[in-house]
């Protein structure tokens, strides 16, 4: 027990897990001093040796006699420069691995073979930066490669190879022969099933170009490789990325002018076929690529129909053309506001997970594998790019709409849209040229004159209505008619008061209706209001304040909400909160139908469109309206 006491007292009671960190602590310092001195004796060397060598030049200068011009001094050793000592030769025995023992009775061919692999071994490719001396993985099994590769061999074992990067040297005899049989038969078109690393390693030669003829000989193979190896799944995601790699650091174009011909890509989504077409200016039948992707709901629309579909359909396309040629005079990428853009892929490393020697290769070019995907050079450094699908919703819904806007006019129909120019601002926030380019009048008269002309083109004019004339056809002369006031206020209020008595839930009496049909006739109310209809002025009902309405209220909104009553701006905003119009109307004493109409007409006055629609809020007006009717 003292003993341990003692050690105790002697550690100052760490343990031993704080004895080892202060060890290692300590050898790390030392390794550091000791590396630090030796760097220091090699520098004092290096100045030694080239004072001797100076020294010597100047007495054999001085004992010749020529003191006028001096003998040339090496340069000093430059010790950074790329280093290959030499390893020392290994015997075939050498090589073995422990697990394995070469047999006695080689043959002469298998003698060569492993005398061969001996010598491969030896091929090695340091470099020195520096600091350490390092293997250079990918020029070692290049130099390894080209030694082998011509070897053949018909080993009648199999050996199994699970490395996940498979290198010459790190493979044993046996695995080697087990390899280079498989390659043997898979350079005449006999691709057996092996296991995964011998595949792979054939994979890293081609890419290497290491047993072919050029980049498109090494190329086809890859593909025949791929095809070949069914059983190879783990191909089906490597082989793309590599063979595009391949195809931007080689040239393959005359042989391979298109490799998306061969790379089996999966079935492109909707979304990304249609970007690849607008790519190409491919603007046909793009109407629902359109409206799936902007913040316009084309589809809820009144106006669209199976019928206007196709109106829609061919007014878009020429629109988008129309504006390709605009934006393109503003400097501005139509592309990248319909469906996205090209963005530098900050994860793409060339050949990632193969050893390849760039140095091996053509060199870095661009190339457009397609519309979505292509290889460049970005601040002088190759970089591959790929679409980033972001649309701009604001602005695709507000192209929409002014296109069905100016349908709707050549058309003759009977209600009128007016696009918010606020899609385009909360949309394009922050970019200065692209929203002055939007904002320019000739933006909207672009779209305009577009769709007149695509109307003309194809025969589209609204209906004249012509005036119904009778044989019986009498031209009346306009006569002054003069109103009773006080008979108008008492149609009023009878008409008021049948109103409520016909909104209880009971079934109205028979006899009460009677009574009432016989105090008012239908014609004599309605002739007496159209009548009337140039006094509204007088009618206490109607709201002019504007006060209270918000500041950053459109002109056309403020003049409608203005000019609504307070019974119809309170039924508005309770229909804002989700409640039943027809409840909300019953409660006040007014019939739903009447006051959805009332609402509407104002509407068409002012914003050129109705607001209420099967007893609700259309949804392209509910936050403006949300906004104005508390």
């Amino acid at each position: 027990m003292s003993d341990y006491f003692k050690k105790f007292i002697e550690t100052s009671g760490k343990s031993l897990e704080e004895i080892k960190r202060l060890a290692e602590k300590m050898a790390k310092r030392t390794a550091k001093t000791v590396l630090d001195e030796a760097e220091k004796t090699v520098q004092r060397e290096i100045r030694r040796k080239i004072k001797e060598v100076v020294g010597e030049a100047k007495s054999i200068s001085v004992s010749s006699g020529n003191t006028s011009k001096s003998e040339k001094i090496p340069a000093p050793i430059n010790y950074e420069k790329r280093v290959s000592p030499k390893p020392p030769t290994l015997t075939p025995d050498e090589i073995a691995y422990p697990h394995e023992s070469l047999p006695d009775n080689l043959t002469e061919r298998e003698t060569l073979l492993v005398e061969k692999i001996a010598e491969m071994r030896n091929l090695r490719e340091l470099t020195y930066n520096g600091y350490i001396v390092q293997r250079c993985a990918e020029v070692t099994f290049v130099l390894q490669g080209d030694f082998m590769a011509d070897v053949t061999d018909d080993f009648t074992r199999n050996a199994f190879c699970g490395m996940p990067t498979p290198m010459y040297a790190a493979m044993s005899i046996s695995q080697l022969r087990t390899y280079f049989t498989w390659r043997t038969d898979a350079r005449r078109g006999v691709f057996r099933q092996t296991d995964k690393a011998y595949v792979i390693l054939y994979t890293f030669e081609l890419l290497n170009k290491i047993g072919a003829l050029s980049s498109e000989d090494a190329f086809g193979k890859l593909l025949d490789l791929w095809n070949g190896c069914s059983f190879a799944k783990y191909l089906d995601e490597l082989m793309p990325r590599w063979l595009k790699d391949f195809s931007a650091f080689n040239d393959i174009s005359a042989a391979f002018p298109d490799i998306n011909d061969f790379l089996k890509a999966p079935k492109k989504s909707p979304e990304e076929q249609a970007c690849e077409e607008l790519f190409s200016r491919n603007f046909h039948d793009k109407l629902d690529f359109l409206a799936d992707n902007s913040a316009y709901d084309i589809r809820k629309s009144s106006f669209f129909s199976e019928e206007t579909k196709p109106l829609l359909n061919g007014a878009a396309e020429l629109v988008l053309k129309a504006l390709d040629r605009f934006f393109t005079e503003k400097d501005v990428d139509l592309d990248a506001l319909l469906g996205g853009q090209l963005k530098k892929d900050y994860s793409w490393k060339p050949f990632d997970g193969a050893l390849v020697n760039l140095d091996r290769t053509d060199g870095f070019h661009a190339v457009k594998i397609s519309a979505s995907e292509r290889y460049c050079i970005r601040r002088g450094e190759p970089v591959r790019e790929c679409f980033s699908f972001t649309p701009q919703r604001g602005f695709i819904g507000y192209v929409l709409k002014s296109i069905e806007a100016r349908l709707r006019v050549n058309t003759g129909f009977k209600r009128k849209i007016v696009p918010n120019e606020n899609m385009l601002e909360n949309d394009l926030k922050n970019r200065e040229k692209l929203l002055n380019a939007v904002k320019d009048e000739e933006f909207s008269r672009t779209i305009q004159n577009t769709v007149d002309e695509f109307c003309r083109k194809n025969g589209i004019f609204p209906q004249k209505k012509s005036p119904k004339k009778s044989e019986d056809y009498v031209e009346y002369t306009k006569k002054d008619i003069s109103i009773d006031i006080s008979k108008l206020q008492e149609i009023r209020e009878k008409s008021e008061e049948t109103a409520k008595k016909l909104i209880v839930e009971e079934a109205p009496d028979e006899a009460l209706l009677e009574q009432l049909s016989e105090q008012i006739s239908d014609e004599e109310f309605d002739e007496k209001i159209s009548e009337f209809s140039g006094f509204s002025e007088d009618l206490p009902e109607t709201e002019q304040n504007h006060a209270d309405l918000p500041e950053d209220l459109p002109e056309e909104w403020r003049g409608f909400f203005g000019n609504l009553t307070k019974d119809e701006r309170e039924i508005l905003a309770k229909m804002c909160e989700g409640k039943s119009a027809d409840a909300v109307c019953r409660e006040m004493g007014l019939l739903p139908e009447t006051v959805f109409e009332e609402i509407n007409n104002k509407a068409m006055d002012f914003v050129l469109d109705i607001v209420i629609e099967n007893g609700e809020i259309i949804p392209d007006y509910l936050e403006i309206i949300k906004k104005a009717a508390r």
